[in-house]
């Protein structure tokens, strides 16, 4: 089955008694999302499980540029989600100008859609390929694990480094030098990254505090207000 064959497109003001809204922002975060994790399976899963149309607003009243204009936003986000996900810019620069460029060339609005949706699947599959090329240390690599996988627990590099074996001065230099981040800062960031995910699934601010383990929602509020510049509640409100 082609993979076009799984969506459908909307434009706004086709129809006059059209009164939808476009696809809602959270929608496209889950999709994105995927792209940055490089988790095929889970795009093939978001993808299979769009309830409606996804639904645009009208970016040209030539109905096969509309379809150009439609994939050209979408891979340019991709690609800026996959280089969050860990591809080399240049890498996910030379993919994007390549996929426009051959879009710009296509007749029909079938062609368009499923070799848009086969590229996006193939930037996903990328930046999966990609995070398993980076070479990390065991400890770095335990500790990235952990923190993946206990997200709802209170996680210091105290506790890392306890599970590593080594000292919390040795685990910091050596996470800063294989990471470039500093091991604290990366647990916040992640953790954050999972908040707005929770949030686009509509979990309040609360909610978040408590499944993500923050110390307090004061806590989480400032945190998450210094990292996107702006309140858990006003995103949520955003994405709502």
């Amino acid at each position: 089955m082609n993979i076009g064959e799984l969506i459908s497109i909307k434009t706004l003001g086709d129809e006059e008694d059209f009164t939808e809204k476009h696809t809602p922002y959270r929608a496209e975060v889950r999709m994105f999302s995927c792209v940055q994790l490089g988790d095929i399976e889970k795009l093939m899963a978001e993808l299979q499980s769009i309830e409606s149309s996804i639904i645009t607003g009208k970016l040209s009243n030539d109905g096969i540029m509309q379809y150009k204009y439609l994939a050209v936003s979408t891979v340019t986000l991709a690609t800026r989600y996959a280089i969050q996900g860990g591809l080399d810019e240049s890498t996910a620069y030379e993919f994007s100008d390549r996929v426009i460029m051959s879009v710009d060339t296509m007749k029909t609005k079938a062609d368009i859609l499923n070799f848009t949706a086969g590229q996006i699947i193939r930037l996903t599959d990328m930046v999966r390929e990609s995070k398993e090329r980076i070479k990390k240390s065991p400890y770095v690599r335990k500790c990235i694990c952990y923190i993946n996988e206990n997200m709802g627990k209170k996680i210091t590099v105290a506790g890392l480094s306890e599970l590593c074996g080594i000292s919390p001065d040795y685990l910091s230099q050596v996470f800063k030098e294989e990471m470039g981040e500093n091991l604290s800062s990366y647990i916040t960031r992640k953790k954050l990254e999972k908040a707005k995910n929770l949030l686009s699934e509509n979990k309040s601010s609360r909610e978040v505090c408590s499944l993500l383990g923050f110390s307090s929602q004061s806590h989480f509020i400032t945190a998450f207000k210094k990292h996107y510049h702006m309140t858990p509640t006003e995103y949520f409100k955003m994405v709502k």
